[in-house]
């Protein structure tokens, strides 16, 4: 499946943004205070590939997204989307560039309806917003059922889908997500793994933080392992997810196995 452009043609999403969806975030420092959160991390992520970023709970991984997102501002370190360099910018700056961002909490506007948080999130792209939301309703058949329906009566699933659908009104090239799986029963976290997958198949490149280490592992392309702030191990998702001891050893706060670690 390839995007659908709002005219009905097949090609790029956007004619406002880079045609490349590769991230390349190098050497990234961020924090709140004196002591930075984020130190030196580095991440890539290919066009139409889905990265996986799992670690301990501290470690962080969710200011790394905000980060990049420019909600925390770097101190160090580049964001580049395809050839564009974007470090330092304000959030609505790199939403136009290209990056959409969906956070784990506050992930959309509870006292709207569905058709009203998807047209938030075309804000942007005025002009084309009614056809972009049909395109993005045929993604997402179960939001379509629901346009009239208040954001804060659904279900934490389909609050997910919900945001996610959203981000995509902004004709992302790539899309950050923080813990999506979070809070979700089994079934619900396999439908939205579903939609990830479908979405790296349309060409969107996905960079995705989680806890539940073994649902991203079972789908993204790569994947990095974060701790206190830094890149501690980094390599093809299935080979990760395969070596349990290794990422035991991380996850017990011993370090990673030096003769292991890819980089």
């Amino acid at each position: 499946m390839k995007p659908i452009s709002p005219n009905g043609s097949a090609g790029s999403v956007t004619p406002s943004r880079s045609p490349s969806a590769r991230l390349n975030v190098s050497g990234l420092i961020a924090g709140y205070g004196a002591v930075p959160v984020v130190n030196e991390m580095s991440v890539v992520a290919g066009d139409g590939k889905m990265v996986g970023i799992v670690g301990p709970n501290g470690s962080g991984k969710s200011t790394f997204i905000k980060a990049v997102m420019g909600i925390v501002k770097p101190t160090g370190g580049t964001v580049e989307l395809g050839g564009t360099f974007l470090h330092g910018q304000r959030p609505d700056q790199v939403v136009r560039a290209g990056i959409g961002y969906v956070p784990q909490v506050a992930d959309i506007f509870v006292n709207l309806t569905v058709s009203e948080n998807l047209a938030i999130g075309g804000y942007l792209h005025r002009s084309t917003r009614e056809a972009r939301k049909e395109y993005v309703l045929e993604l997402f058949p179960l939001l379509a059922e629901r346009l009239k329906q208040r954001a804060g009566t659904l279900s934490g699933g389909e609050r997910r889908l919900l945001a996610l659908a959203r981000s995509l009104m902004g004709y992302p090239a790539v899309i950050l997500m923080d813990e999506p799986s979070a809070g979700l029963a089994p079934r619900m976290v396999k439908v939205l793994l579903t939609h990830l997958e479908m979405l790296r198949e349309a060409g969107i490149t996905l960079v995705v933080v989680e806890q539940n280490v073994r649902s991203i592992l079972s789908v993204a392309d790569w994947a990095y392992v974060m701790v206190h702030g830094r890149q501690v191990l980094d390599g093809p998702a299935h080979d990760i997810a395969s070596d349990l001891p290794q990422l035991g050893r991380i996850f017990m706060g011993h370090g990673p196995d030096p003769d292991r670690a890819t980089r």
